[in-house]
């Protein structure tokens, strides 16, 4: 298919114009209105990346058939984000299409997804003749080879932040798949240069990127993501790459703690990002983090966790612990959070003594000389009133 030669479009159909970037370049492209049953999603989208695979997984075939397969896509980009799209469609339907998309010459749509899935519904539910197309830039699909698509997809995926809506798991997917898989598409610093993100914030998230296959890995469901998308990870995952780049804690125990982390995932309930982040200042204490580990390693949780996820097949969708092994690690995990707090709360009073005496270091005699007479007098008050204040302590 080639849409501009099989539509015999001409100069005369243009809408409007639209700039983009490609091949380190930005060109002017022109906008033609294109009807909906010549264009097809991208099985590709980063935004269903999930959704895709677990269709895959269970065994499922995409049809040959365009309205099919059109149909199957759909499904998923409403329940990626129902929101949005009830967003989008109410303002195509007061406004018309007011950002044109991008489509391949093959009918292939790369940014529009939404619009296009808006525009399908209020056509098929009668809202009028003008909800039948779709205003768009068509590329040439022989002209622009897989890596310039992608790099025009990031950039138009960053250029407006609106846009920047991914699922959070599904946006991991997809650094994965550029900057991991295979050896990437890209490198790090090529992706920095189409995105929006600082080279840190780029390595921050390939490392974070990198947890989730390998948290998928211990639970023994390797790159199933939409598992990870159902369990809400990103928020545990992220905690735990704090976690694991503290300077803080034992680099020889880092796999386990990493480890026991995962199985903590799997075995908290209520708020897991926030219970996770509070057991940092656990293995940040070295003394305390060697005794759970010790207490962990003793209660052969870890052994127990892989081997109860190894009964099960990976195409198993078993992604619970046992009732034995959740219990004990709520009990470890609970035990050592709470013991940190008191041992902080304990050392507060010192602490804060400390803070004050230091801060007291930097009082500036010879400027102390040179204040007026009326601040030296309210300086003498308030440093008769800190006197006072010690002896109370003292005396306690």
């Amino acid at each position: 298919m080639n849409l501009i030669k099989d539509l015999n479009l001409t100069n005369d159909d243009v809408v409007s114009t639209k700039k983009l970037s490609l091949r380190g370049e930005k060109k002017v492209f022109d906008v033609y209105r294109i009807p909906l049953d010549c264009l097809k999603y991208n099985k590709q989208n980063g935004r269903i990346a999930t959704y895709i695979s677990q269709f895959i997984d269970e065994g499922h075939d995409f049809s040959d058939e365009s309205e099919e397969f059109n149909r199957i896509i759909e499904g998923f980009i409403e329940e990626s984000n129902p929101d949005a799209l009830k967003k989008t469609k109410l303002n195509i339907k007061a406004l018309s299409q007011t950002e044109p998309a991008v489509v391949l010459s093959n009918g292939i749509i790369l940014d529009g997804n939404r619009r296009f899935t808006s525009l399908r519904q209020l056509s098929r539910e009668g809202a009028g003749a003008e909800f039948n197309y779709l205003e768009a830039v068509i590329l040439d699909s022989e002209k622009y080879n897989n890596k310039d698509i992608k790099r025009l997809e990031l950039n138009l995926q960053h250029a407006i932040e609106s846009r920047v809506d991914y699922n959070p798991i599904d946006r991991l997917v997809d650094i994965y798949r550029d900057l991991i898989e295979n050896g990437g598409i890209f490198t790090p610093e090529e992706y920095k240069g189409e995105t929006q993100l600082t080279l840190n914030e780029v390595k921050k998230e390939i490392e974070i990127a990198k947890l989730l296959v390998e948290y998928l890995e211990f639970i023994n469901k390797p790159k199933k993501f939409y598992i990870a998308r159902k369990q809400k990870v990103d928020g545990p995952l992220r905690e735990i790459y704090k976690i694991l780049k503290s300077n803080k804690i034992d680099p020889d125990s880092k796999e386990d703690i990493k480890e026991y982390l995962f199985t903590n995932i799997m075995a908290l309930d209520g708020d897991i990002t926030r219970r996770i982040r509070d057991l940092k200042i656990v293995f940040e204490d070295k003394n305390l983090s060697a005794e759970l580990l010790e207490e962990v390693d003793e209660s052969e949780i870890l052994d127990d966790t892989t081997d109860y996820f190894n009964e099960f097949d990976e195409k198993s969708e078993t992604v619970e612990l046992s009732e034995t092994i959740t219990n004990k690690v709520k009990k470890i995990t609970e035990s050592f959070v709470e013991r940190k707090k008191y041992q902080n709360a304990r050392n507060q009073p010192y602490d804060m003594l400390n803070r004050a005496y230091t801060t007291l270091k930097e009082v500036d005699i010879d400027a102390l000389g040179r204040l007026d007479y009326s601040s030296k007098q309210e300086f003498g008050n308030l440093l008769e009133k800190a006197s006072e204040l010690i002896n109370e302590l003292r005396d306690i």
